[in-house]
C-alpha cells in the first residue's frame, strides 16, 4: 500500500518550536507511525480519537515523553494511504 505524508502548518510550527532533542525523537516517531499508521485495533500504532465521514482522526503518544502526536487517516480510491499530521501536544492537550 502505498502512503503519502502531509503536514500541516501548524503541526510545522509545533515542530519547529521544541529542542534539538524532542526533535530528534518526533523525527523517530514520525517515522515508525508512518510505516503503520492505522489504528491499533487493526495492527498499527494509532489511537482512535475522532470517525469522520472523509478519515479517521488518530493520536499516538511517545512513550516517556509527554509528547502526543495527533493526525489524520484517509483512504483514497486508488488504494493508497494519506497521513496528514495535524498537531504535537503534550498530555494535558495544550500545545507544546
Amino acid at each position: 500500500m502505498n502512503i503519502i505524508v502531509r503536514y500541516m502548518p501548524q503541526f510545522v510550527d509545533d515542530f519547529n518550536s521544541f529542542s534539538e532533542h524532542d526533535k530528534i525523537i518526533v523525527r523517530t516517531a514520525l517515522q515508525k507511525l508512518s510505516e503503520n499508521p492505522f489504528p491499533k485495533k487493526e495492527g498499527g500504532y494509532g489511537n482512535p480519537a475522532l470517525d469522520q465521514p472523509d478519515g479517521m482522526i488518530l493520536t499516538a503518544k511517545i512513550i516517556f515523553t509527554d509528547i502526543r502526536i495527533v493526525y489524520k487517516l484517509m483512504k483514497s480510491k486508488d488504494n493508497s494511504m494519506l497521513i496528514i499530521y495535524t498537531a504535537v501536544i503534550n498530555d494535558t492537550g495544550s500545545r507544546r
